[in-house]
Formats: C-alpha cells, sequence, structure tokens
C-alpha cells in the first residue's frame, strides 16, 4: 500500500508539476485552531465552499480536475495547515476520463459529460449562455474508497460535499462500503430538467441510493428556476 501511495504522487506530481500534489505546501502559519474532523470537498472549483471549512478548522480534502483551477486553489489556501489538494476527478474507476472544460463564467459546468440537445437548443433553459466547453482534457479518475484506502483515512467524514455537474451519484458510488464514514453532506442533481446527457444524476435515483445507505434526505431547490437541486443528506 505504501508503493501505491508513493507511485500514485509521483504520476500527479510528472502530470500537474512540482507545485501541485498531495500533500500541503505552508507558505506563512495561521492561527486556525484545527478539530482535526475531515471534510471531502469532490469538485471545489476556485474554493468559494473551501474557505468556510478551512475557517471552522476541518481537515479539508479538496478534489478538483481542471489544472488553470488548481493553480488558483493551491494560491489561495497552501497558507492553511488544513488544505489539501488533490488534482484529480473522482468516479467508480481508478482510470483516466475524457473531461470538458468550461473555462468561461465562473468555470461552473465543466464536466464528464455532454450537454443534452434540449439544453443546448434553449428549449428548456432559455437565460443560460454558458452552456458550452472550451477545451478537452484526459484527467485521472480516483475511487473515494482507494483514496480513504492508500492514504490511511479511518475517522469518519464529517461532511461530503459534491458538485460534479452530472456525476455526484458516481462519487457517491465510489465509497463502496466507505460510505458509512460518511456522517452528512451534500450534492447536486438535476430536478425539473436534464443538463447532461448519457448521465442519470436525477434527484430520485440519488435520493432512493442515499435512503438505501441509511441516510435521510431533504430536497433545496436551486435559484434558477428549481432546473437543479441540491440534496442535503444525514445519517
Amino acid at each position: 500500500m505504501r508503493m501505491i501511495r508513493k507511485l500514485l504522487i509521483e504520476l500527479i506530481k510528472k502530470i500537474f508539476g512540482k507545485e501541485i500534489f498531495f500533500y500541503k505546501i505552508i507558505k506563512q502559519n495561521n492561527k486556525i485552531k484545527q478539530n482535526n474532523k475531515i471534510v471531502i470537498e469532490v469538485g471545489a472549483n476556485s474554493g468559494s465552499d473551501t474557505i468556510n471549512f478551512l475557517k471552522q478548522g476541518y481537515k479539508v480534502y479538496c478534489f478538483e480536475p481542471t489544472p488553470e483551477l488548481c493553480v488558483v486553489l493551491q494560491n489561495k489556501f497552501s497558507n492553511y495547515k488544513n488544505f489539501f489538494l488533490i488534482p484529480l476527478a473522482v468516479d467508480v474507476s481508478n482510470s483516466f476520463r475524457k473531461f470538458n472544460i468550461a473555462k468561461h463564467n465562473d468555470w461552473g459546468v465543466s464536466s464528464f459529460y455532454q450537454f443534452d440537445d434540449k439544453i443546448t437548443k434553449k428549449e428548456k433553459w432559455s437565460n443560460r449562455e454558458d452552456f458550452y466547453f472550451d477545451q478537452k482534457i484526459i484527467t485521472m479518475t480516483i475511487r473515494l474508497d482507494t483514496f480513504l484506502k492508500v492514504f490511511k483515512i479511518r475517522t469518519n467524514i464529517s461532511y461530503l460535499w459534491i458538485d460534479t455537474q452530472g456525476n455526484d451519484l458516481r462519487v457517491l458510488k465510489s465509497l463502496g462500503k466507505k460510505i458509512y464514514q460518511v456522517k452528512k453532506g451534500k450534492c447536486e442533481a438535476s430536478y425539473k430538467t436534464k443538463l447532461y446527457k448519457g448521465i442519470n444524476n436525477d434527484y430520485k435515483t440519488i435520493q432512493n441510493f442515499l435512503k438505501e445507505k441509511k441516510f435521510k434526505t431533504h430536497i433545496i431547490e436551486d435559484s434558477d428556476g428549481g432546473m437543479e437541486c441540491d440534496i442535503h443528506f444525514t445519517r
């Protein structure tokens, strides 16, 4: 297991460069009192939610596959001792996948999946102009149970935050039996319309999965006409 861990770190260094890897780089000391509780954030984007977890003292393992956003995150948070950047995507297989990057607006619609045809034709979501991609890359994917095992994280996960543009259910499934380490969390799901094709990430499917795993769920519609929703879950 130690050898796997070493090889994984070396591979990430070669792909993303020496400045971005699993271990934190501390530029200066900070006075945040750590509480030793764990947050896993999958799809961190530019870190608008990351900062809140860090300031509360959580140890934050932050997954983000977009190279440019990894640089942003590293520059923002490398002074926090409780920040750990993982420049990978999370999926049900430890492998590689094509990843579509949207480099406009807030970079928030980047995804493994193509947009649904009705969305791009503005038949269902007419007030959005950002449903297109600018670049395709190949990114490494890792299962969350693999990550927890390789890095020997055996304690409970206080909060699991997921925003992966169509891949949220697969992120949950990647935990395998280790999903029972999760105490509570939040993920995103399609609600009134389907944003991406080739994947089933609707709220009913995710809710049923979470209920099977003994979570209680609560849905909050987004502010954009309820096209998507956040599913909050707690054990």
